[in-house]
């Protein structure tokens, strides 16, 4: 989509800023660093579009943790006005708020790497196993990525250390489906030896550690 302004039920925007109010709606929320990052722009233009975007009453910015910079998520009338179709964030969990970033950090890295693929994000994933009742008890991962051939690849991102037991049954699952060819798990130096340890004999899980992995 290009830059030129589209008049929506009245509220005038720009195409950048309709694709970040579709960017923010897929992850639920994000940092300003995460909307430069996406849609490779420097510092002062993003924050211009931020209070375009804040100013027209389409995204609240919120800081969830102190010291820490704050986030954004779309308003009732953002999601209204471009007939989004994922329910709006009501509630920021912050026990869960740095693996959140950490999982749109992954993804931004690598739709770097792999351009053409496509990416479905937790919340859509949830939404689908919520309309679908036979998929209710599945375990989701963090995110899908699509490769253009069709062959989907599961992503985790692992920051603190779940039970070895419950850890353990993940991965196990992963190598009885058919969904995904392989699961790539995104790992915290803290978690990486001990995923790492577990998938010793399971060829389709690859582990990445996310200092280096995000350079």
């Amino acid at each position: 989509m290009n830059d030129l302004a589209s008049d929506i039920r009245g509220v005038v925007l720009s195409g950048k800023e309709i694709e970040i109010l579709r960017f923010i709606h897929e992850f639920g929320f994000c940092e300003i660093k995460q909307i430069m990052k996406r849609f490779a722009m420097t510092k002062t233009p993003a924050y211009l579009h931020m209070q375009i975007l804040m100013r027209l009453g389409l995204v609240i910015h919120a800081r969830f943790i102190p010291g820490q910079a704050g986030s954004y998520y779309l308003t009732h009338k953002a999601v209204s006005l471009l007939e989004l179709d994922l329910p709006i964030v009501r509630k920021i969990s912050r026990g869960t708020y740095e693996h959140h970033l950490a999982v749109i950090d992954i993804h931004l890295r690598l739709k770097e790497l792999h351009h053409d693929a496509v990416w479905i994000t937790e919340r859509r994933l949830l939404r689908n196993k919520y309309a679908d009742r036979s998929s209710q008890n599945e375990h989701l991962p963090d995110g899908v990525l699509i490769f253009a051939d069709g062959i989907r690849y599961a992503i985790e991102v692992e920051l603190s250390m779940k039970t070895k037991k419950r850890l353990e049954e993940i991965l196990l699952g992963y190598g009885l489906q058919n969904t995904f060819k392989e699961v790539w798990y995104f790992c915290s130096p803290i978690t990486f030896h001990i995923v790492n340890e577990l998938a010793q004999n399971m060829p389709y899980v690859r582990t990445y550690n996310n200092r280096e992995f995000l350079i």
